[in-house]
């Protein structure tokens, strides 16, 4: 019987060290097998166990085929002492770092502790369990603390929205309406659209904070099958109704649903997309096509439109994860929730320019299959 549900991962080892190396790799296959014979869950359940002799190799071994985890030696060949830790870490910033020191100091365990690592063990003392349980505590740590760094940036970039766009906004509105006032009796009515304009784009808005807010808060992201024409056919009638727009939706002749790992916010997002390509045409009716197109496990939806274009500089930016808080990459709060959502939802987003000379925008999804 199980008790407690194991967690598969890859484990680079980093040690120069033979004979040390082979005492780890036994301890955790001994372990593996006494489990199995018992037929009881460990910590974590190691899949492969990778062993390099020095942190020139460690280092590139994380950046072209990253492990789980790092069981880190301190004294190697080309590097030693508390520095090769750093150097770890500004390899790879986000996996999980488990030191081995030779020595019993808790001093040399807690300033590598301060430089990056997650925990340390001390290599006279290991136990296989010891081994198991500090890399999955390792591992949770390190989850988590991504977890809350990428919560806090959504915070930040609701913060900016509120704070800068809306303010910006409400600002206009109020002096804009001053100004009607003192001109009231000549009828300024480009003031008036203006104004009218500003306080449309302000609702537009709050209603992107309230979705922003929901995705942040993960109350509103639940994984769930839908028929992705529906999702499609809805967000295009939508759309419609707000914008003077030709949109054509093309999709496989089966007619047959197409069901994707969804969740309500995923309307909203193809919302964003339709709107994002309606409103950067400089056309008098823009004109958009949207693609629905299958194979056999994914689901594709590429929204194409005839507007001004986007520098592939800007198409970088636009879709980079480590910018997407940057000012600089231009990343509007529309454009931000359709990437969140599509990461809650393990899809992809492409930009691309197509033979219009506008842009084509591709989301891709994983289906579900009915049984």
């Amino acid at each position: 019987m199980s008790t407690t549900r194991s967690l598969e991962v890859d484990v680079l080892l980093v040690e120069d060290d033979a004979d040390d190396a082979r005492y780890v790799e036994r301890l955790v296959h001994g372990h593996r097998t006494r489990r199995d014979e018992r037929g009881v869950d460990a910590p974590i359940a190691i899949a492969e166990l990778d062993h390099v002799d020095r942190l020139a190799d460690a280092e590139e071994r994380v950046r072209t085929r990253p492990p789980d985890v790092v069981l880190l030696d301190l004294m190697l060949p080309d590097s030693r002492g508390v520095s090769t830790v750093e150097s770890m870490v500004e390899a790879a910033p986000e996996l999980p770092i488990v030191v081995l020191t030779g020595r019993d100091d808790a001093e040399v365990g807690v300033e590598a502790i301060q430089r990056g690592a997650e925990e340390y063990l001390v290599k006279e003392s290991i136990t296989a369990e010891a081994i198991l349980r500090t890399l999955r505590y390792a591992i949770e740590r390190t989850r988590r603390r991504s977890e809350l760094r990428d919560r806090n940036q959504r915070l930040a970039l609701l913060n900016r929205l509120l704070r800068k766009d809306i303010r910006n906004d409400v600002s206009m509105i109020v002096g804009l309406t001053d100004q009607i006032r003192r001109e009231r009796e000549h009828g300024d009515e480009a003031t008036i659209e203006t104004v009218l304009e500003a306080a449309g784009h302000v609702a537009k808005l709050t209603d992107t904070a309230a979705e922003l807010t929901s995705v942040i808060s993960e109350d509103d992201v639940r994984h769930a099958p839908c028929n992705l024409i529906d999702v499609v056919e809805g967000s295009v009638a939508n759309v419609r109704r707000e914008y003077d727009a030709s949109m054509r939706i093309e999709r496989p002749e089966s007619g047959a649903p197409i069901l994707v790992s969804g969740s309500p916010m995923l309307g909203s997002a193809f919302v964003h997309l339709l709107q994002n390509a309606v409103e950067h045409s400089d056309r008098s009716v823009p004109r958009v096509t949207v693609t629905v197109e299958t194979s056999a496990d994914r689901a594709t939806v590429s929204i194409a439109d005839d507007g001004v274009g986007i520098p592939d500089t800007q198409k970088d930016l636009l879709t980079d994860p480590s910018v997407r808080f940057d000012e600089a990459s231009g990343m509007g709060v529309g454009l931000y929730l359709v990437t969140t959502v599509l990461e809650e939802l393990g899809g992809e987003f492409e930009i691309e320019d197509n033979e219009a000379g506008g842009t084509t925008v591709t989301v891709t999804l994983d289906r579900v299959h009915s049984r």
